[in-house]
């Protein structure tokens, strides 16, 4: 346990790092003092010079002020980032945990009706649908049910689900390999009774490891669904920034979101590894 804890600070601190460094290429690297206002034929030359000189100096506070906790001031909106921060995230995190339980949810039971109830076609159709679904992008399925008016969280629950139930599809597969659960079956226990007692208990720790990980893939979905849905969020929030060449926006967001996947998929692994010391210790 201690040494995933030391792990996960490494890599949090490695990701802090590697954002220093990549603001500092940004400063540095060509191009940077090129601004929108450059194509006004009407602008002299010492007002390009200010131009240039204003860009820099904001962006080397921002660069100075960031390391001691201050997130500048957005560019392109004028608000303090960690405002805007505060004034959307509940929106995203909301959409988030909604979106992200009623995929498990409906995961669980498509799995679990498709291992119980041996209906033919089902499990082609099964494999079917859930390969329709991984081919569609989320931008796709927000574009097709915005029309609709669906709900951003149901969206966000569409995209999770193929993924989802790839997982809980195959740890049940796994799980029904098992000696218990095969003797189980020999002994004529019906299919719902033998998923409820000996394999829904076995793949608890998996599962519960995947849903603290699915974070990472639900944030990733986040970006096209508050764009098309008109979600005042974070994630329309870093688009209208990546348009508007709003760095200090948009680098407070990236290591934002880079913190919050590392800290998801540590917490998965520490779950994980605190599951497996269990385990061990009982057949101990």
């Amino acid at each position: 346990m201690g040494r995933l804890l030391v792990n996960c600070a490494v890599r949090l601190l490695a990701i802090v790092l590697v954002a220093g460094i990549a603001m500092l290429l940004v400063r540095y690297g060509p191009g940077f003092e090129t601004d929108d206002r450059d194509l006004d034929p009407g602008l002299s030359a010492s007002t390009r010079t200010a131009i240039h000189n204003q860009r820099l100096d904001e962006m080397q506070r921002f660069i100075g002020g960031i390391w001691r906790g201050d997130l500048g001031e957005s560019q392109a909106l004028g608000v303090p980032v960690r405002q805007l921060i505060a004034e959307r995230g509940p929106a995203t995190l909301r959409i988030l945990v909604t979106g992200s339980a009623m995929a498990w949810i409906a995961a669980l039971i498509w799995a679990i009706a498709l291992a119980a109830f041996r209906i033919p076609g089902f499990a082609g159709a099964s494999s079917l649908a859930n390969a329709c679904l991984l081919c569609l992008p989320t931008a796709a399925i927000a574009a097709l049910l915005l029309n609709a008016d669906w709900p951003a969280e149901v969206i966000l629950a569409i995209a999770l689900l193929p993924k989802i139930f790839q997982v809980v599809r195959g740890l049940i597969g796994q799980a029904t390999q098992h000696g218990e659960v095969l003797a189980a079956r020999a002994r004529g226990l019906r299919p719902l009774r033998i998923l409820g007692w000996y394999v829904l208990p076995r793949i608890a720790g998996p599962m519960l490891a995947w849903l603290v990980a699915t974070a990472g893939l639900a944030i990733a979905a986040m970006v096209p669904i508050e764009v098309i849905c008109d979600v005042p969020g974070l994630g329309q929030l870093a688009w209208k920034a990546a348009l508007a060449r709003d760095l200090p926006l948009l680098v407070v967001l990236t290591l934002l979101v880079a913190m919050v996947i590392q800290l998801s998929n540590s917490a998965a692994a520490l779950v994980s590894g605190r599951l497996r010391g269990i385990s061990g210790g009982e057949c101990a």
